[in-house]
């Protein structure tokens, strides 16, 4: 496919997603096999998609996109598991720490630990054994998220569970919920 082609497929779509998976790319390209590739590797190379995982590729764009990029690319890393935004990230966002993680995001996952470098922030998995009720009954709807937060409670039992500090929890900001 020419590269102008593909950059205005892509352009298309800017506004509701721009990550994908090569699979994503084959359909939106109507490609599969070793031209699929090659186009990546092309597209790659021009800059109009740039990997950001193992099989994870960020559209380039100017244009306002409807997730912030790092919940988007979480959000397909861990494509088919229960997640949702949960430990210092989920407490910052509902100020029970007056911390702001600037360049990283936890995520708490059914599927696998890890950690994830990327160019909009350091994504970080934490694995939870709780089942899908318990996540999606104490965890909420987020506008413009691919993915739910943790209520306040369930961001300090997550943090208690996973062992990591309280110190900086806001105790009166608790007791306000």
């Amino acid at each position: 496919m020419k590269l102008m082609e593909a950059q205005r497929r892509f352009a298309q779509l800017e506004h509701v997603k721009n990550a994908y998976r090569s699979r994503d790319i084959g359909l939106l390209l109507e490609e599969r096999g070793e031209k699929l590739r090659s186009t990546i590797r092309r597209l790659t190379d021009v800059r109009i998609i740039e990997r950001v995982a193992r099989d994870l590729y960020w559209h380039r764009t100017t244009a306002s996109t409807r997730y912030r990029p790092v919940e988007e690319i979480a959000a397909l890393l861990r494509i088919g598991s229960t997640c949702y935004v949960g430990m210092e990230s989920a407490a910052s966002r509902w100020g029970i720490i007056s911390q702001i993680p600037v360049d990283r995001l936890t995520v708490v996952t059914s599927g696998r630990e890890g950690i994830f470098p990327t160019p909009f922030g350091t994504i970080e998995f934490i694995h939870t054994a709780a089942d899908a009720l318990e996540i999606i009954t104490n965890t909420v709807d987020v506008p413009d998220s691919p993915l739910r937060l943790a209520t306040k409670r369930y961001t300090v039992t997550g943090l208690k569970r996973a062992r990591r500090s309280l110190d900086l929890i806001d105790e009166k900001e608790l007791a306000d919920e």
